[in-house]
C-alpha cells in the first residue's frame, strides 16, 4: 500500500509540474490567440489508471459489437456478442444510446445479405448488457435515430422505410407493450420536455406545410400547433427548466430568427437574427445558447459560424463569435465550454478530410484546440446532424474533463480520450467505430 501510495503520489507532483511547464511556455510565447494551439505532453500508459473515473464510455467495436469501458480502457464489458461481418451474411450494431440515468443503454442491430433484404431490431438492456429486450423489429422500417425520455422511463425513436420516403416516430415504454405510433413527417425532428411529459415537434422542414407542435404525452396523444412559420433550421429546444422553448421563425421581413417563447405566457422574443440555416442548444446551466448560422444557406445541413449569447441579463447581452466552417458541438455537462468540430483544408494520407476539435470557455472567453484527426466512418456520418445528435448522445464525460471521438488510425479506427485544455497528447484506449459517454 505504500508503494501505491508514493508511485500515486508522485505522478500527482509530475503532473501538476507539466502543468506549470506548460502554462510558462504559453505565457512566455504570448500563445492567447483565438484557436491557440499548446504543446502536447505524450501521455504515460501508467497515468490513466490515476485519474478519477468518470462515467462509462459505450462504443461499437471493430468487430460491429456494443461494448462499454471506462476511460483508461479498462473495466470493458460485451454488451452484444454476436456480430458478423461475414459475405454470406452481415449483422452489426450502431446507433447506441445511454438513458439518461445511466442505467440503460439503447442499441439497433442490422442483419441480411443486402440492402434490400435488411432488417433492424432496436434492443435495450442494462448498462451490463444484461436483461436484453427487443422492443422494435422491423423488415421494411429502420431505427435510425434513438431519443430516451429525460426520466428514462420511455424511449422515442424515428423509423424510416428503406426506401427513405417517410418517418415515423414512435414511442415505447420499456414495459412489454407494442411501440405506439405518434407522428409522422419528412423530415421530423424533436425535443423532449424536462418533465417528460410532452414532445416539442418540427416537421416538413421550412414548406408551406411545416409544423411546429407540442405533442402531449398520456393515454391519449393530444397535439398542440404552434401558429408561427417555420424558419430554416431542424430540431427545436427546451430550456433546462422547461419554461422556454426556442425554435427558429420567419420575421416579416422574411428574415429568419432564433425565437424563445415563454410556456406559461406564451410571450416571444427574438433571441438573434439570422442569415441561413440554424442549429441551437441551451448550456445545461441555461446561462448561454449556442448556435451555428449557416450564412452561405448551401444546404439543409449545418456548416457555419459558431456564436454563443447570454441568457440571463439582456442589459449586458454579450455575443461571441467563436469561429467559421464549424460543424457542430457540444456543451460540457457543468455549462462552461463548448465542444465544437471545425472542417479544414487539409486531408490525411488517405486523402480523407481532417477535422477540427477545439473547446471554447465561457468563463475565461478562451478557444483551444485540442484534436486534428479523421472521424471514423460512423462519427463522420453523423457530423452534418450533430444539431439532432447532441440531444441524445454526448462525447463528454460527466465531470467535463474528458471527450472521447472516433478516429482512423494507421491501424483502423480508435477511440480516443482527449483532455480539453490539450496539455497532453490524445490517447487511445480501444479500437473501434463510434463511442459516446454516459450521461452520469
Amino acid at each position: 500500500m505504500l508503494i501505491m501510495y508514493i508511485i500515486r503520489l508522485s505522478f500527482k507532483h509530475i503532473n501538476h509540474l507539466l502543468q506549470i511547464l506548460i502554462a510558462t511556455i504559453i505565457l512566455t510565447s504570448g500563445a492567447c490567440t483565438q484557436e491557440s494551439s499548446k504543446i502536447q505532453i505524450p501521455q504515460s500508459p501508467l497515468l490513466r489508471s490515476f485519474e478519477r473515473k468518470s462515467g462509462s464510455i459505450a462504443f461499437i467495436g471493430s468487430d460491429g459489437n456494443v461494448f462499454s469501458m471506462d476511460q483508461a480502457g479498462d473495466n470493458i464489458m460485451q454488451i452484444t456478442d454476436n456480430a458478423t461481418l461475414s459475405e454470406g451474411k452481415v449483422l452489426y450494431y450502431t446507433h447506441i444510446a445511454w438513458s439518461p440515468d445511466s442505467e440503460k443503454i439503447a442499441y439497433v442491430s442490422y442483419s441480411g445479405t443486402s440492402i434490400e433484404e435488411m432488417s433492424a431490431k432496436l434492443y435495450v438492456s442494462n448498462k451490463n448488457g444484461n436483461n436484453s429486450q427487443e422492443i422494435f423489429t422491423g423488415n421494411n422500417m429502420i431505427p435510425i435515430f434513438l431519443y430516451w425520455s429525460p426520466n428514462s422511463k420511455s424511449l422515442a425513436f424515428l423509423s424510416t422505410q428503406t426506401n427513405g420516403n417517410s418517418g415515423i416516430l414512435r414511442l415505447s415504454y420499456l414495459d412489454g407493450k407494442d411501440s405506439l405510433i405518434i407522428d409522422s413527417g419528412q423530415p421530423l425532428f424533436w425535443a423532449w420536455a424536462p418533465s417528460s411529459k410532452r414532445i416539442l415537434i418540427h416537421s416538413n422542414g421550412s414548406s408551406y406545410d411545416s409544423r411546429i407542435a407540442y405533442l402531449y404525452l398520456g393515454d391519449s396523444i393530444t397535439e398542440e400547433s404552434l401558429l408561427t412559420d417555420s424558419g430554416s433550421f431542424q430540431v427545436p429546444a427546451f430550456s433546462p427548466n422547461g419554461e422556454e422553448i426556442i425554435y427558429a421563425a420567419k420575421l416579416e421581413d422574411d428574415k429568419n430568427a432564433i425565437v424563445a417563447t415563454n410556456r406559461i405566457s406564451e410571450n416571444k422574443k427574438i433571441i438573434t437574427t439570422v442569415k441561413g440555416n440554424t442549429s441551437f442548444d441551451y448550456s445545461p446551466d441555461g446561462r448561454h445558447i449556442a448556435y451555428i448560422d449557416n450564412k452561405t444557406n448551401t444546404n439543409n445541413n449545418m456548416f457555419g459560424t459558431l456564436n454563443i449569447i447570454q441568457t440571463q441579463n439582456e442589459n449586458t447581452k454579450k455575443l461571441f463569435n467563436i469561429a467559421d466552417n464549424v460543424i457542430g458541438f457540444f456543451w460540457s455537462p457543468n455549462g462552461e465550454k463548448v465542444a465544437y468540430f471545425k472542417s479544414t483544408q487539409e486531408t490525411d494520407d488517405n486523402n480523407l478530410r481532417l477535422i477540427d476539435l477545439n473547446i471554447f470557455s465561457v468563463i475565461d472567453e478562451t478557444n483551444q484546440n485540442a484534436f486534428r484527426f479523421t472521424p471514423s466512418e460512423l462519427f463522420g456520418a453523423l457530423l452534418p446532424y450533430l444539431d439532432q445528435y447532441q440531444r441524445t448522445f454526448t462525447i463528454w464525460s460527466p465531470d467535463s474533463k474528458y471527450i472521447t471521438v472516433s478516429a482512423y488510425t494507421e491501424n483502423g479506427p480508435a477511440i480516443f480520450v482527449v483532455q480539453p485544455e490539450g496539455n497532453f497528447t490524445p490517447r487511445i484506449v480501444e479500437f473501434g467505430m463510434l463511442s459516446i459517454w454516459s450521461w452520469k
